[in-house]
C-alpha cells in the first residue's frame, strides 16, 4: 500500500537571508491595511481562535471524537521523522488520516506567508523551530500561526518551556562540537575559543550560516552574550580580549572563526560522516545539531560531541508546535499535538521518535533517552526577540568577512 505521507524538498535550500527581504515584502502584502501600515492578529482571527477552542483544555478522547468527523490533518513539519508519528498516530486514532509535509524551517516561513497572503488555509499543525525569532516575532504576531498550550500538559513541562509565550515547546536540541571518538579519547574543545586557534585551520566544519538559521541562531546567542564570551576568553587565555574593531566579544569570535579557514557545507549529515569517518589520523570537528548522535549508531561513525564548553554549550533550538491559521482541521491539529508533545501523562508513541540521544523532553514526568539531563545542559535561553532584531547586523558582519 502506497504511503500517505509525502515529501517535499526544495531542490537547493532557500539562504537564510531568503532574501529577508522578500519575507518582509510577504509579510506587509498579507498583513496590510489600505494604508499600508502591517497589522496585529485581526479580530476574526483571534475569534476564530476562540471559536476552535485554542484556549481550552480537552481530553484526547474529546478531540478524537470530533476529529473523526473532520477525517485529516496536514502538518508541515522540519522533521522526517514526522513518517513514524504519522504511523502512531493513525494506529492509535484510525479514521484521521495524516498528510505531512516534510521541509525545512526556512522554506515552511516562506512557504506560509506566501499561502496566508494568497488566502490558502492548508497547515492544520506546524512543527518548526523558530528560524530567527520569525515565527514567534512575525507569524505568531500576525496570526498567520497560533498557539496552541493545554494546561495539562504544559503544567507537567520543566521551566522556562513551563512559562513559554512563544508556543509550545515539546523538546530541544542544540549545536554540539562533533569530534572522532577513535582519535580523542575526550572532547578535544572545551571553550568556543578554541576554534580560532591555528591548530583547528582548515578543519572546523559547520553549516554555512547564510543558509542555516541554526547556525545564525548560535552566533545571534554569542553576541546578545557577549560578556560570557569574554570571560571564556580571558579563562583561556589568561589576558583580556582584544576586539580589533569588532563591536563585542561574541562579534570578534564570528570574526576569528570566520578567518581559520572554515570548511562550510550545506548539510549536517555530511559534517558527522566526515568528522566521525573510521581510521582517520587527523580528522575535522564540526558543529552540527545534536541529534545527528543517531547517525553514529546507524553507519557506524566514530563520534562524540561535547557538552561541557566555556561559557555555553550552545543556545537552546526549541522545537515548536503551532495550529496554523483557519486550520480546517482544528480539533485533528490539536489532537496531533497533543500526540506529538506525548499526551496527558507522557507517553504518547507521537513523542518518541524525537526523544533520542542529543534531545531534551522539556517534560519533567518523560523519560529522558539522553544522559545528561535537561537541568544540567549549560545553554543559553532562545531569545527570539533579539534574535529578530538583530539578525541582519550580523549578517551583514559574518559578509563582510568573507
Amino acid at each position: 500500500m502506497q504511503r500517505m505521507i509525502r515529501i517535499q524538498r526544495a531542490a537547493g535550500r532557500s539562504a537564510l537571508v531568503i532574501s529577508v527581504c522578500s519575507i518582509m515584502l510577504a509579510l506587509s502584502a498579507c498583513g496590510s491595511n489600505e494604508t499600508g501600515g502591517t497589522l496585529a492578529p485581526s479580530a476574526s482571527t483571534t475569534a476564530w481562535a476562540e471559536k476552535v477552542g485554542l484556549n481550552k483544555t480537552e481530553t484526547s478522547e474529546e478531540l478524537y471524537a470530533k476529529a473523526k468527523e473532520e477525517g485529516t490533518v496536514v502538518i508541515y513539519s522540519m522533521s522526517s521523522r514526522i513518517s513514524d508519528v504519522k504511523d502512531s498516530f493513525e494506529s492509535k486514532y484510525p479514521g484521521v488520516k495524516v498528510e505531512a509535509y516534510n521541509i525545512s524551517a526556512v522554506d515552511m516561513l516562506e512557504k506560509l506567508i506566501r499561502e496566508h497572503g494568497a488566502g490558502v488555509n492548508n497547515a492544520d499543525v506546524i512543527f518548526t523551530k523558530d528560524t530567527g525569532g520569525t515565527f514567534t516575532t512575525e507569524l505568531l504576531k500576525k496570526g498567520i500561526v497560533h498557539k496552541y498550550m493545554p494546561s495539562d500538559i504544559v503544567s507537567k513541562m520543566s521551566e522556562p518551556y513551563k512559562s513559554q509565550v512563544e508556543g509550545l515547546v515539546p523538546y530541544i536540541e542544540i549545536r554540539g562540537i562533533f569530534y572522532n571518538s577513535d582519535v580523542y579519547k575526550t572532547p578535544p574543545v572545551t571553550n568556543w575559543w578554541d576554534l580560532t586557534l591555528p591548530e583547528w585551520k582548515g578543519r572546523v566544519m559547520l553549516s554555512d550560516p547564510m543558509k542555516s538559521a541554526d547556525t545564525m541562531d548560535l552566533f545571534l546567542a554569542m553576541v546578545q552574550n557577549a560578556d560570557d564570551m569574554k570571560q571564556a576568553y580571558k579563562e583561556k587565555f589568561g589576558k583580556e580580549i582584544e576586539l580589533n574593531g569588532s563591536p563585542n566579544a561574541g562579534y570578534e569570535f564570528i570574526r576569528r572563526l570566520s578567518k581559520n579557514d572554515l570548511v562550510l557545507t550545506n548539510s549536517g549529515g555530511d559534517i558527522v560522516k566526515a568528522v566521525g569517518k573510521v581510521g582517520q589520523s587527523k580528522p575535522p570537528i564540526g558543529l552540527a545539531v545534536s541529534t545527528k548522535l543517531r547517525e553514529a549508531q546507524g553507519q557506524g561513525l566514530k563520534l562524540g560531541v561535547s557538552y561541557d564548553v566555556k561559557p555555553k554549550v550552545s543556545q537552546a533550538e526549541q522545537a515548536l508546535l503551532y495550529v496554523g491559521d483557519q486550520s480546517k482541521h482544528p480539533n485533528a491539529a490539536k489532537l496531533l499535538i497533543r500526540w506529538m508533545a506525548g499526551g496527558a501523562d507522557g507517553k504518547d508513541a507521537g513523542l518518541k521518535p524525537f526523544n533520542i540521544s542529543g534531545s531534551w523532553p522539556t517534560r519533567s514526568d518523560a523519560i529522558p533517552v539522553e544522559e545528561l539531563p535537561l537541568s544540567k545542559l549549560n545553554v543559553w535561553k532562545y531569545d527570539p526577540i533579539n534574535f529578530y532584531e538583530n539578525g541582519p547586523k550580523i549578517r551583514d558582519f559574518w559578509l563582510k568577512q568573507q
